[in-house]
């Protein structure tokens, strides 16, 4: 344990302790003497977080878990990846769109596309403290059903006088091999008196993994049908053995992979404090924080692609999961390259002038930017393989699921079923080529003005109003807007395809393999697997192709017919030899949202029956206005196309120029009163009981706004269209927490919390029937539904999408016991939480739109420590049972509507040490992952793998030095 001697007042010395008992005893401190349930991480010293990562030190806390899944950045299919950061938390069941992460306070701008945020984007090196809000802070953002995550950055009046800490660092992965470097360096000083001071920051970090990773991109739902039912996704005689009967519900592999990524995460950031006293009254600090988040991943692998009709010798298992089968299927090996770019920056100012000695008015202003992709970066997926022009090509496989912990794996593989000539084999011609491009800016203003007037230490009060205006834009551009995508799809002509079906790529191209033997630690398996798969660079390819000038490229790039050339949209077709991506008008949606709120909070310190009690109270009144818009086609006609009398061709209105994706706008406005109120008492001095009682909000998810709506299907009787809904209200919940909490010695603490959430206006998917009237037209006289031609008839459709719907209880109870052995140094931390609801998933509901309350998994946390005489050594376990995270795969062609995904239950094993080598110098070693946990998620039932990953560990070795 290190010491630090504070400056000498009224001759007393006072002794700070820092290290892991120092960081502990502050969070204690907090969650004692917070009004409301607030949970704690505190830097050990200056420049020094616990964890590497804020995700990872929020995990410890009761009642968090954390997201390790994360999806491929642009451009990628493979599924949903990890590479072992704790990127978002989920609080007491709600998941990362349900908690309000604030700076300072302050909103903050994010560049994701939803309401989430990412933390490790944040380097901890700069972070003085975490507060985990479970309970709501009047003055604080209402936003939070699940928790307010407000991160404290120092500051130089925080520490008068010259502070400088600084880090260097290398990290490496066992698995991946290569070491990366990292720094941080922090220097504050105040001058003049302490009248003025100035904060300085800065980090840069290299974060090196691989992942190996097994993929099924989705489990489709379908239904067995008769043998002359043409339109049965299976018939009977598509099985094996006795066939299941007419209507069994069956779910089957559409898109299986085998990859191995190479991923490397670069992250600088910066930050900049000015404080200035210009009298004794006024305090005036001034920020700019900066971060920038650019992450690579090369993605190779196996894929191959299944169709329900094609599929013979089908096996399944009780549940009607597809377990075996046989299908002739081409061979694909992709070469993927994922960017993701996140930058922020946020420039604030706060005035503090304390009127009198009572009241102290406070004045925030706030700028923050946060872009994804500012600078356009692709992101490609070059698919090339063999097969399609005849058996001796093709291969006849099947996916095996096998029982317990094992891998699914392909039961043949290589041209032919000749499995030595899997790779290597001199006829690998070009397949399609995805491409994609988005873009996110999302930008928040904010002004907070606050008075806080205190009488005595027993009485104090807080009114303000604060504004908030959000803007977020958002679009994207592919390769499939223009059918870029299929310009040289076939696979060419060494596996007997002809002209126009792929071309030709030179050979030496790929000659290289990654070996999936162990591939994924603790599952069973790999020996199944092909023992080595194609690995070649994507951008050799990409760029012969380019080369081509277009010579040997397909028919599938033709303008529409009528389609203006110049519309964005268009961009690229047809094939002009150069693959391009063209602008997705769906994707666009533009959210301007503005939150006025007026806040009054309250302390008031009495007893009853002797007994000391502090009651809080408040309340928040908060009006929102939303104005959502989009860019969509408004329907003017159905056509019935002559070759066939069963579907419609659809017409859109054009303006003047001949347009016919028009902008679409809408508004919006709600508004509540959130009242809150905190009873702590005190039954000794050592023991307290409390109570909670607030109403909290979380608004919408971005995405469900878009106010456009779109044709997804046109068909006699079967027209089906889908969009968002700009009507949305907020998830709305009333909560209540009562837990005791007994401080029985310095340091130690147990307690023991129970919470009920109450919550409406889950947002689920909701379809209804309407009709397009009088726009229908017929060409076959004498045809249902026509009886003359050109008679006009109305269009029936269903339209579906998301919608404010049922209600939900969720409950659960946290008990945590932190002790520390005396002065020996050893101590520990242990909690654990347990959560439930009264809508669990049902897996036998096959409604689309079932519903059922995501994110709850119980969990527990075991952090056991050594800290003395300069000495510090810690091992942390997390674990979390499997949980139900979200709804819909990424091959999303279910008849039973979004499918589930769980996170099967995980463990992780964390271990740091380090020594005072000076006073001035602390040498440190820390490895992340210890046993080599990996993540992995399924389907509807647990044998329904998705993703299975191996993200390794990381060893991160070290010197800290201060002053």
């Amino acid at each position: 344990m290190a010491t630090v001697p504070a400056v000498a007042q009224d001759s007393m010395e006072t002794v700070i302790v820092t290290g892991i008992r120092g960081s502990l005893q502050k969070s204690l401190d907090v969650k004692r003497e917070s009004a409301g349930l607030v949970d704690a991480i505190s830097a050990e010293d200056i420049g020094k977080f616990p964890d590497v990562n804020l995700a990872e030190s929020m995990m410890r806390i009761p009642g968090i878990t954390v997201t390790r899944g994360r999806g491929t950045a642009s451009g990628g299919t493979g599924g949903t990846s990890s590479n072992g950061e704790a990127s978002e938390i989920t609080v007491r069941g709600f998941g990362p769109t349900f908690n309000e992460t604030l700076f300072d306070g302050r909103k903050v701008a994010t560049g994701t596309g939803n309401r989430a945020f990412d933390f490790s984007s944040v380097s901890s090196d700069f972070v003085s403290q975490i507060a985990i809000l479970k309970t709501p802070d009047a003055s604080l953002n209402a936003g939070a059903i699940g928790a307010t995550i407000n991160i404290k950055f120092p500051k130089p009046f925080d520490k008068p006088g010259l502070v400088v800490a600084a880090s260097a660092s290398g990290m490496v992965s066992p698995e991946r091999g290569d070491m990366a470097p990292n720094g941080s360096f922090l220097i504050s000083d105040t001058f003049a008196g302490d009248k003025f001071g100035i904060l300085v920051a800065g980090s840069y970090s290299d974060v090196r993994t691989r992942q190996n990773h097994i993929n099924n991109q989705g489990w489709e739902g379908k239904t067995v049908g008769a043998n002359t039912d043409a339109n049965a996704a299976f018939k009977q005689n598509q099985f094996a053995g006795t066939p299941p009967t007419i209507g069994t519900p069956v779910w089957f592999t559409q898109d299986y992979g085998i990859y191995h990524e190479i991923e490397n995460v670069e992250r600088i950031q910066g930050r900049v404090a000015l404080q200035w006293r210009p009298t004794d009254t006024i305090e005036i600090t001034l920020n700019d924080n900066y971060s920038r988040d650019n992450d690579h991943q090369a993605q190779y692998g196996y894929s191959v692609w299944f169709n329900s009709g094609s599929m013979s010798n089908i096996q399944i298992d009780k549940n009607g999961t597809i377990v075996n089968f046989q299908q002739t299927t081409p061979t694909d090996f992709q070469g993927q390259w994922n960017p993701q770019l996140l930058q922020y920056n946020d420039v604030g100012a706060n005035i503090k002038w304390n009127l009198s000695d009572n009241f102290l008015l406070t004045l925030d202003v706030d700028h923050a930017d946060g872009w994804s992709n500012p600078a356009g970066q692709v992101g490609i997926d070059v698919d090339v393989g063999y097969g399609n022009g005849g058996p001796q090509y093709n291969t006849v496989m099947g996916i095996v699921i096998p029982e317990g912990h094992g891998l699914p794996y392909p039961t043949f593989y290589g041209p032919g079923n000749d499995k030595s000539k899997f790779i290597n084999n001199g006829i690998i011609g070009s397949h399609v080529i995805p491409m994609t491009m988005g873009k996110t800016l999302d930008t928040v203003n904010q002004v907070k003005l606050e008075g806080d007037w205190t009488e005595s230490d027993a009485v104090s009060l807080k009114v303000g109003f604060q504004y908030v205006a959000e803007h977020k834009n958002q679009d994207s551009w592919d390769s499939f807007q223009n059918n870029n995508w299929q310009a040289y799809g076939g696979y060419g002509p060494a596996s007997g395809n002809a002209p126009g079906n792929g071309v030709a790529l030179p050979q030496d191209f790929f000659k290289n393999s990654f070996s999936t033997s162990d591939f994924i630690s603790g599952w069973s398996g790999s020996g199944n697997l092909p023992p080595a798969i194609l690995q070649y660079d994507p951008w050799d390819t990409l760029n012969y192709l380019n080369g081509l000038k277009g010579v040997g490229a397909s028919n599938c790039c033709a303008l529409t017919p009528g389609a203006d050339p110049n519309d964005p949209s268009n961009v690229g077709r047809p094939f002009s030899g150069t693959y391009q991506v063209a602008y997705n008008p769906g994707s666009h949606q533009v959210l301007q949202e503005k939150t006025y709120s007026g806040f009054v909070q309250g302390t008031v310190k009495s007893s009853l029956a002797k007994m000391p009690l502090r009651v809080n109270f408040g309340v928040r009144y908060d009006i929102t206005e939303e104005n959502v818009s989009g860019l969509g086609r408004t329907v003017s006609a159905f056509n019935q196309i002559p070759s066939d009398l069963t579907a419609w061709d659809t017409v859109y209105v054009a303006d003047a120029n001949g347009k016919q994706t028009l902008p679409v706008n809408a508004t919006h406005s709600y508004q509540y009163l959130l009242p809150n109120l905190d009873l702590t008492l005190s039954v000794t001095d050592t023991l307290d009981l409390r109570l909670n009682v607030s109403r909290t909000l979380t608004r919408p998810p971005i995405g469900s706004l878009n106010p456009v709506t779109n044709i997804s299907t046109a068909r006699l009787g079967s027209v089906t269209a889908s969009g968002g809904n700009p009507d949305l209200l907020p998830f709305l919940s009333d909560n209540i927490d009562f837990g005791a909490q007994w401080y029985y010695a310095q340091n130690s603490y147990i307690s023991v919390n129970s919470f009920l959430k109450g919550v409406d206006n889950f947002i689920i998917t909701s379809s209804r029937s309407a009709t397009y009237g009088n726009i229908g037209h017929c060409v076959a006289p004498g045809k249902a539904p026509c009886t003359a031609a050109g008679q006009i008839v109305e269009v029936p459709y269903t339209v579906s999408g998301p919608v404010n719907g049922p209600a939900a209880n969720v409950y659960g109870l946290e008990v945590a016991w932190q002790h520390v052995f005396g002065e020996t140094g050893f101590g520990f931390n242990l909690n654990g939480t347990i959560v439930g609801t009264n809508k669990p998933y049902n897996p036998l509901d096959r409604n689309i739109s079932g519903f059922a309350v995501t994110g709850l998994a119980d969990s527990a946390n075991l952090m056991v420590f050594y800290d003395k005489d300069g000495f510090q050594a810690r091992l942390a376990a997390n674990w979390q049972d499997s949980y139900l995270d979200h709804f819909g795969h990424t091959q999303a062609g279910s008849d039973f509507g979004a499918e589930p995904v769980f996170v099967n239950t995980s463990w992780n094993l964390d271990f740091s040490t380090s020594y005072d080598i000076t006073e001035q110098l602390t040498g440190y070693v820390s490895v992340q992952n210890l046993t080599g946990s990996t993540y992995s998620t399924h389907g509807r039932y647990s044998n329904q793998l998705l993703d299975a990953v191996d993200y390794g560990r990381k060893i991160i070795f070290g010197a800290h030095f201060k002053l």
